[in-house]
This record gives structure tokens, C-alpha cells and sequence, in this order.
């Protein structure tokens, strides 16, 4: 630390700072480099913007005080008359918002997700994060839309892969930022995030994207410029297709979209001549961006 003190000029807070230990650490050796450093406390012990500082192969025990901090917010609000719109108010404001940044960054275990929906649900119906009461109707549609004749409640397991999958997106669309470049040195230097597959020992964190990852997927379609960088069999690409690939069988005389191109226009007679009446029609409806390259979007 007082060479990084001396190189940066910053000097280390120890009242501030914590240090983690590996699981085959003994206890005298904790205390002793502890003592040493002047340091305090231990990173497990600590959280950092809400969240563990650490997180082992298990994210119960990690995340076991979410459903209890909400269940103690509801029960401060039990025994308190409140009409159906307040308590609406109340769930989403305060009991939904609680794990939002938590979700963005680990995929939350069943059992957490499940007794964070039981106290909600039980304040719902009967004012009380305790006691069951009749449920008039079932959860899944409570947290459908008010337009489809739900209260638009999170589904948080729904919620949590959403959140992840705006990470994946972030890595997708800035590739070049430091978050990006640091998991793509680790696990997929030799590919691309959408192709990365799970290795083993992968952090909670890289575990979690891929999940998210799914979700991202069923949106993404690829928007065309110059065409060099989309293949015409394997990318989802075409707009307005139930499956973004062409029904038309392999062929091999094309495989880059840029051969379709001509002069930044789709070449109409070769399309035609290549694929089936229903391809080409949503291949001739697809928009060209310019001169470009090509670049993945939301499309649903």
C-alpha cells in the first residue's frame, strides 16, 4: 500500500477499507495480517452500495436478508387501515423497489423470490405480512398489465432476467468500456458475448448475465449497413419475420449479406432468384442504414 501511495499520490483509508480472506485462511492468520495492516474488518463482513462484497458458490445465505428487510417494512404498515389504491401504492413504491439494484447484478435464488411474493401478497389481501388470507386471485395475474385487468405487481424472478439482460445489452452495444473488456479478457476473449458459453468457477455475476442473456436474445435483430458483418443463414436479421432468418433452404453460392448489396440497395433480381416469395418480400421490406456497418437493435 505505500507503493501505491507514493505511485498515485492516493492514501488508503484503512478505517474504511476490508480485506478478504480465502476459505483456507485460519483464523490466527486473519488476526495476525489484520493487526498488521491496521485493518479492521473482513470483506464478507461488509456491503458495498447494498450489496455483498462477496459471493460464494450459494447466493441464499447472500441474499437472505432481502425478504426479511421487507417483510419487517410490511409489518410496520400492518395493523394500519389502508384502502386497496394505498396499499398499491405502498407495494410498488416501497416493497418492489427495495431489490432493484441487487437484481441488476445476481440472479436471486427461488427461495428468496418466494418469500418476498408471500409477504406481498399477504399484505395485499389481508393488511398483514403474516397472516394468510383468502387470495380472490392468482399471482400471476396480479402482475399482469392494468390494461389486461391486473394490478401490474413485478413478477420479481421476470423482473430479475429483465435487469440482467439490460447488463448483457450494455456489453453488447459498449464493447469498448472497461466493464466489457474485462469480461470478454475472461470469458470469451476469443468470441463474442452473445456466443460465450459458461465455464467453470465463473463468478455469480457472469453466471447471472447469461441467464438474462435468454431474454435478451428473443429481441435482437440485426440492422443492416454495410452487410460485411451479418451471415444470411445463421444471424437473425430480417424485420418483420416470425424467426429474423430466412425459410429458404442453404445456399452457398451467398453467405454475407453484403453480396445481396448493390450500391447500398438490395439487389431484387438475385434476392428473388435466391429465396422463397415470403423471404424475399421481407428481405425487400427490410431498411438499409447507409454505408455503415452493421449493428444489433431491440426489435420487439
Amino acid at each position: 500500500m505505500e507503493v501505491y501511495h507514493r505511485g498515485t499520490g492516493q492514501l488508503v483509508n484503512r478505517d474504511k477499507s476490508a480485506v478478504f480472506f480465502s476459505a483456507n485462511a485460519s483464523d490466527e492468520m486473519k488476526q495476525e495480517f489484520l493487526e498488521t495492516m491496521e485493518i479492521g474488518m473482513e470483506a464478507l463482513a461488509e456491503k458495498y452500495l447494498g450489496l455483498p462484497t462477496a459471493v460464494g458458490r450459494s447466493t441464499k445465505d447472500a441474499f437472505e436478508y432481502m425478504p426479511t428487510r421487507i417483510k419487517s417494512l410490511v409489518g410496520s404498515w400492518s395493523g394500519k387501515e389502508a384502502s386497496c389504491a394505498g396499499r398499491k401504492v405502498l407495494l410498488k413504491s416501497k416493497a418492489q423497489a427495495i431489490p432493484t439494484y441487487p437484481i441488476s447484478c445476481f440472479l436471486l435464488p427461488k427461495s428468496t423470490c418466494k418469500k418476498k411474493k408471500t409477504t406481498i401478497v399477504n399484505y395485499w389481501w389481508g393488511s398483514s405480512a403474516d397472516n394468510q388470507h383468502m387470495h380472490w386471485m392468482r399471482w400471476d395475474l396480479l402482475t399482469q398489465p392494468k390494461l389486461c385487468g391486473g394490478m401490474g405487481f413485478k413478477d420479481l424472478p421476470m423482473f430479475n432476467k429483465a435487469m440482467l439482460g439490460k447488463q448483457g445489452w450494455r456489453l453488447l452495444s459498449n464493447s469498448d468500456s472497461l466493464c466489457a473488456r474485462v469480461l470478454k479478457g475472461r470469458y470469451y476473449h476469443d468470441g463474442d458475448f452473445l456466443t460465450a458459453t459458461r465455464k467453470n468457477h465463473a463468478s455469480q455475476t457472469w453466471r447471472a448475465i447469461l441467464v438474462g442473456r435468454e431474454a435478451l436474445q428473443e429481441g435482437l435483430v440485426k440492422r443492416i449497413g454495410d452487410g460485411l458483418g451479418t451471415n444470411i443463414w445463421e444471424t437473425k436479421w430480417i424485420h418483420n419475420h416470425p424467426t429474423g432468418r430466412p425459410f429458404t433452404p442453404y445456399d452457398p453460392r451467398v453467405t454475407m449479406i453484403a453480396y445481396l448489396l448493390n450500391n447500398d440497395q438490395w439487389d431484387e433480381d438475385l434476392i428473388r432468384d435466391i429465396f422463397c416469395d415470403f423471404d424475399a418480400e421481407a428481405i425487400l421490406s427490410t431498411s438499409i442504414n447507409g454505408r455503415g456497418g452493421d449493428f444489433w437493435s431491440w426489435a420487439q
